[in-house]
């Protein structure tokens, strides 16, 4: 057993990688399509967009925060969920929907 571990070692990391990679993914596909089937839309501004450096890639990505006001009137702000790289501006005004109650479920209206 421990030399089939060290043997195969990189390949079970590599497992563990892509697993891990599958189940956020399927998390948030079940997140967007719950936004789609119960979600309230309304009008936002874009409030910020934060930029995350991965030195390691070399490459960026980035968050996207849109400020709305919730079923209850409370201005909130919120990231929005799949943005990939659409360009955002800041005050830019958008059409999203979102989940009451919770902030973490935003995204743009199709």
């Amino acid at each position: 057993m421990k030399e089939f571990l060290t043997k195969n070692f990189s390949w079970i990391i590599g497992f563990v990688f892509v697993g891990i990679f599958a189940l956020k993914a399927y998390i948030t596909l079940k997140k967007a399509k719950k936004i789609d089937r119960e979600g309230i839309e309304t009008d936002a501004v874009v409030s910020r967009i934060e930029e995350h450096w991965d030195p390691e890639t070399a490459s960026s990505s980035f968050t996207t925060y849109v400020e709305y006001r919730d079923d209850t009137g409370e201005l909130v702000e919120s990231p929005m969920a799949l943005t990939g790289y659409v360009p955002y501006a800041e005050g830019q005004r958008v059409r999203i929907r979102f989940i009451p109650g919770d902030r973490k479920m935003v995204r743009i209206a199709e």
